[in-house]
């Protein structure tokens, strides 16, 4: 039976190490945040390619590539020539996780019960009922 690192292919390996590398440094020059943009970086035959699905990212890169270009041939010792940057379609819409927006403790909504039991105003006071009991949960 082969060992798991005889299955992978040590020069593919290296090259996604390096371009993470890459990208992990430009994330770091322009203070993008990994969680919201996605950015790739790709080093063929002396040209420096900048590929992202955000055409507004896209539009800064484009500004800053040059700068890019030089700050990663002095960090790494590259020889890149050109820089390019392509707009890529997006692969897939990303899971947005629903959050409560606020959390009432179980203290506020037994409070908020209370000020509904004096309201003479029916809605309204089932309104604060329903928040009390809604956030109390959590």
């Amino acid at each position: 039976m082969k060992r798991l690192n005889d299955l992978v292919n040590n020069q593919l390996a290296k090259s996604v190490k390096s371009y993470d590398r890459l990208s992990n440094s430009v994330y770091k020059l322009l203070h993008l945040n990994k969680k919201k943009h996605n950015l790739w970086v790709v080093v063929r035959q002396q040209q420096l390619t900048l590929m992202t699905d955000n055409p507004y990212l896209g539009t800064q890169l484009r500004y800053q590539q040059d700068n890019i270009r030089e700050a990663l041939n002095r960090e790494y010792l590259l020889e890149l020539k050109k820089s390019k940057v392509k707009i890529v379609p997006p692969t897939a819409s990303r899971e947005i996780i629903k959050e409560e927006r606020f959390v009432i403790s179980e203290q506020t909504g037994k409070t908020l019960e209370s000020i509904a039991n004096m309201i003479e105003d029916k809605e309204l006071s089932e309104s604060l009922r329903q928040l009390g009991q809604k956030n109390s949960k959590s």
